[in-house]
């Protein structure tokens, strides 16, 4: 992240205030759940009384993301290791999903439920799309172990939604411009004390044939459709390698 001083800070309420346009329409969601140390474990399953004091030192930055917020203070040279901690997937609620239906006449209907099996697949692709890119950086090694000079990273993407109708019924073809989207957010923490230094966040389309010109005059299958969102999650994941390459070399 190209780490520059902006001149405003973030107030609690500037945090709660992005974090509602971030999760709208996901009621109750936030993305911090609370990071404390025990020697050298996390202890994942502790939960802070108020998530957004957690960002109250944090100052508008700028990268290649729409949203950063970072520690203006923080040595980011010093950082030779990155701990993945487990990514956070969250669905919008559109209601059950479906295999089939008989029709798409008069349809308004632009958002559809996701099977638990697709789900999974989903997050399969996204989560090894960003660790193969993450391997990649330079000075930046992954690790399962934390140490003095960890960056932990805690990544999600929230309030999901799939624009891939279930099959019509006498139908064997569905021409997409997209697939889906969702919002990327993703909070570096100082393995030392387990302090917040930066968090982005991008609302992202995962655009359907690469968003080539001739989009619609290739049918969607599921084999396409799985291609278009590991083609988007490496493209996240590169912006984000780029950044924080960027951020350690000062």
């Amino acid at each position: 992240m190209r780490i520059r001083r902006a001149g405003e800070r973030m107030t609690l309420e500037k945090k709660k205030m992005m974090l509602e346009k971030n999760v709208k329409n996901m009621k109750g969601l936030v993305l911090i759940l609370g990071v404390f140390f025990l020697g050298a474990a996390v202890a994942q399953d502790e939960t802070p009384a108020d998530t957004a004091e957690a960002y109250s030192h944090l100052e508008k930055g700028k990268s290649g993301f729409r949203e950063t917020w970072i520690n203006p203070n923080t040595d980011w040279t010093r950082f030779d290791s990155l701990f993945l901690w487990e990514a956070e997937f969250q669905y919008r609620d559109v209601g059950p999903a479906r295999r089939s239906r008989l029709t798409m006449m008069n349809s308004r209907q632009r958002e559809f439920g996701i099977s638990e099996a697709d789900r999974q697949s989903f997050e399969e692709v996204v989560s090894e799309a960003f660790v193969g890119e993450l391997q990649k950086a330079k000075n930046l090694r992954i690790v399962d172990d934390i140490g003095p000079n960890t960056l932990i990273m805690r990544g999600a993407l929230l309030d999901i939604i799939s624009r891939v109708p279930p099959r019509t019924v006498g139908r064997s073809e569905i021409y997409l411009a997209s697939v889906g989207e969702a919002t990327l957010m993703v909070e570096l923490i100082d393995s030392r004390d387990g302090e917040v230094v930066a968090v982005i966040s991008e609302r992202r389309t995962i655009q359907s044939g690469s968003g080539r010109i001739d989009e619609f005059t290739m049918p969607a299958t599921r084999a396409s459709v799985m291609a278009d969102i590991r083609r988007w999650a490496r493209r996240a994941a590169s912006k984000l390698r780029s950044e924080l390459e960027e951020a350690l070399e000062g």
